[in-house]
């Protein structure tokens, strides 16, 4: 019969293999000879990440092995998102956004109404700062809310609380005031 050889095993880690099955049998686990060749290859699917699937086994007394666990963030930590979930929020960003637009113009066709809608966008958008991209989307929806208040009423715009805090939050004082000097000249 011949004995095993981890070296025929085709893109097995064999010093993390030698880890595995050193730790098997200081727990008194030793894998069976006829479990080494499959054990093995089902390590070598693992990939770059063998030392840590073997290192996860260990940590957690484990005697066989097991898919990564990502770990939890700890507390007051953010989850880290991959690529494909900043790409998938980007997305749902825009969406959001055709979205508010298109509400606003059902909803009102004036620009009073569209700049209530892209009031509660900005509200939504404080709640992601932390998020990549903030700054980019940001910066957007201030270009179209400048848009809609120089074309809307200044009255009107002063007049309603929600706007006038709006333009606060964005412009500071300077903006109330420009809005105040277009109502004076209306």
């Amino acid at each position: 019969m011949n004995e095993f050889d981890p070296k025929t095993i085709p893109n097995l880690d064999v010093t993390a293999w030698e880890r595995w099955v050193a730790y098997r049998i200081s727990i008194k686990k030793a894998l069976k000879p006829a479990s080494l060749h499959a054990a093995a290859i089902k390590l070598s699917k693992y990939g770059d990440d063998q030392d840590a699937v073997i290192e996860q086994s260990i940590a957690n007394q484990w005697t066989g092995l097991f898919d990564l666990k990502k770990s939890k963030p700890g507390p007051g930590e953010k989850p880290t998102k991959t690529k494909e979930q900043v790409a998938a929020d980007a997305a749902r960003w825009e969406w959001q956004v055709r979205q508010a637009e298109k509400t606003a113009r059902s909803i009102a066709s004036d620009p009073i109404g569209e700049l209530r809608m892209l009031d509660a966008v900005l509200a939504r958008l404080s709640f992601q700062q932390e998020d990549p991209g903030y700054s980019d989307r940001y910066d957007m929806l201030v270009d179209q809310i400048g848009t809609k208040i120089a074309a809307a009423d200044a009255k009107a715009v002063l007049g309603d609380p929600h706007l006038r805090s709006m333009v606060l939050q964005i412009w500071n004082e300077r903006g109330i005031n420009r809005l105040k000097a277009r109502a004076a000249n209306a």
